[in-house]
């Protein structure tokens, strides 16, 4: 019989056991005590046929495989759902972190003032084609308030019908307004105004911020490509938020920029006031202030920047940056109303006393990039309906 190295025998079949039934494993196999010849005896237990494996059954074998498949594609749609939030936080900070330097890098910087927070902004982003914003602007048809009285936007001397249709988005990606300026050449357009002058031979548009935005103080700026060609006659400016109540002039005008179509490389400023407080009356007690500033390239080549840097009894303009001049209380000489809040307008005329002849004019564009506003000096209101 074999055995192992201490000479055990690897088998115990045959010896001789005490009680039938009993059973005992010897190296690794089952023996029971069996009666053979009358003797009690040590047997190797035979591994029954029928002998029932207990465990899972195929299905839940599949339901179990089923649940864990499930646990970790879950898992991994987490995952995948984790690293695509912060792709997309990371992604957000970048354009936020990109946004914030573009700003602060484009954020006017003058020396002796003191710029600070953006209070408000127009960038005219949406699609190429589409109204401008009607929560900032209106688009305006030619009127005068009141209407026995001079301002608004139409004067004896302009030749446009304006027409809310002559202003739209561009779509860039910046985004941008366009105030398209055309000679008539068939019907008027449905939406257009009247023509408060003797004739009238273009479409034009004006848009402005009343009854919407208003502003008090502040450093006020706006970017935009003037248009071209003799008789146009752009211009960027705000008018008292009380016209309605007091009339022009006693609302008080300030003149941002206007170009002269015929001398495209002047920008010119002006500061419209009334000589003696008379509310709507008119024009008997108008005077204005006006200064202009040669700056050398044509204005209607590219994009500048045109801003109003307004304090509490001061008022200065600036075209890129540049100083064209200063209004004060003192060298007025007439009502001041300018410690109160103005809207801002945005238009294009055509208008030969102004601006030089017409004649040779068929179309231009006034492109506006975006218009801030910003705090001067600790001073700078913006009030919205």
């Amino acid at each position: 019989m074999p055995t192992n190295a201490l000479g055990v025998a690897k088998s115990i079949n045959g010896n001789n056991c005490k009680k039938p039934g009993l059973t005992q494993n010897h190296w690794g196999k089952s023996y029971v005590c069996t009666k053979v010849d009358k003797k009690l005896v040590w047997r190797l237990k035979a591994i029954s046929a029928t002998t029932v494996f207990i465990g899972p059954t195929w299905a839940q074998l599949a339901a179990e495989r089923d649940a864990i498949e499930a646990k970790i594609a879950e898992e991994v749609r987490l995952k995948l759902e984790a690293e695509a939030k912060a792709l997309a936080q990371a992604k957000e900070a970048a354009e936020l972190k990109a946004k914030v330097a573009k700003a602060e890098a484009e954020k006017p910087k003058i020396q002796a003032l003191t710029i600070g927070k953006l209070l408000w902004s127009e960038d005219f982003k949406g699609n190429k084609g589409s109204s401008i914003n009607e929560r900032n602007w209106s688009a305006r048809n030619c009127h005068r308030v009141p209407d026995s009285l001079g301002g608004g936007a139409c004067f004896d001397t302009e030749v446009v019908y304006y027409a809310p249709s002559a202003i739209a988005l561009d779509g860039s990606e910046d985004g941008a307004a366009v105030i398209s300026t055309n000679r008539i050449s068939g019907a008027l357009p449905a939406d257009a105004g009247k023509c408060l002058s003797n004739y009238c031979g273009f479409v034009s548009g004006r848009i402005d911020t009343h009854g919407k935005v208003a502003f008090k103080y502040g450093f006020i700026e706006a970017r935009i490509k003037m248009p071209s060609g003799s008789g146009n006659h752009p211009a960027f400016w705000m008018l008292g938020d009380t016209i309605n109540e007091v009339g022009w002039p006693t609302s008080g005008e300030m003149d941002i920029t206007e170009i002269r179509g015929n001398e495209p490389t002047i920008a010119t400023s002006a500061t419209h006031y009334t000589t003696t407080y008379a509310p709507n009356t008119c024009c008997w007690n108008h005077e204005y202030k006006v200064a202009s500033l040669p700056v050398g390239v044509d204005l209607s080549l590219d994009f500048h920047t045109y801003a109003v840097a307004w304090l509490p009894n001061s008022i200065s303009y600036y075209v890129d940056g540049r100083l064209i001049s200063t209004t004060t209380p003192q060298n007025l000489y007439g009502h001041w109303s300018f410690n109160d809040k103005f809207f801002l307008i945005l238009n294009n005329a055509v208008n030969a006393s102004f601006s030089g002849s017409w004649q040779d004019l068929a179309s231009s564009t006034m492109t506006i990039d975006w218009v801030r506003s910003y705090e001067l000096n600790g001073q700078g209101q913006v009030f919205t309906q």
